[in-house]
């Protein structure tokens, strides 16, 4: 068994649900029933993939400003990951990379805890109409005296 099917399948244990490797190598969850995460890995399997599917944004001035949230996020270190468009599907994407050498089903299992955490943040923003979370949001700063 390769490493990705092993992570998953310990993975799979720990939450009660066995994960397979599909014909794509790759494996997708539906969390939340809001959330679709996809578990891939890299060309030379050495680091994991993983990508939440966030919110479909439609066109305009609104995914105008989503996107420029995104950019604003990915500017500086953000320990989720990073931000992304994929325009085949309209949709505003989180992902991430996790090094497989020192990556057992325990630590995987916390970093998609805070991931998808993360992603239904988000994904409650967008969907109420705002462009980021809250807690993303910077008071306003008072005027400056003269």
């Amino acid at each position: 068994m390769d490493v990705f099917q092993t992570l998953l399948w310990d993975l799979g244990e720990l939450i009660n649900q066995p994960l397979h490797v599909d014909k794509n190598r790759a494996c997708k969850l539906l969390l939340n029933e809001t959330i679709e995460v996809q578990l891939e890995m890299d060309t030379y399997e050495e680091r994991l993939l993983i990508v939440a599917f966030i919110a479909e944004i439609p066109l305009g001035k609104f995914r105008e400003n989503v996107l420029k949230e995104g950019l604003k996020m990915n500017s500086t270190y953000h320990p989720c990951g990073v931000f992304a468009y994929l325009e085949k599907k309209s949709t505003l994407i989180l992902r991430k990379y996790l090094h497989v050498s020192n990556l057992s089903s325990e630590k995987l299992l916390k970093h998609l805890e805070v991931f998808v955490e993360e992603a239904e943040e988000w994904h409650i923003a967008l969907n109420n109409g705002q462009t980021s979370p809250d807690k993303y949001k910077r008071p306003a700063s008072p005027p400056v005296p003269q």
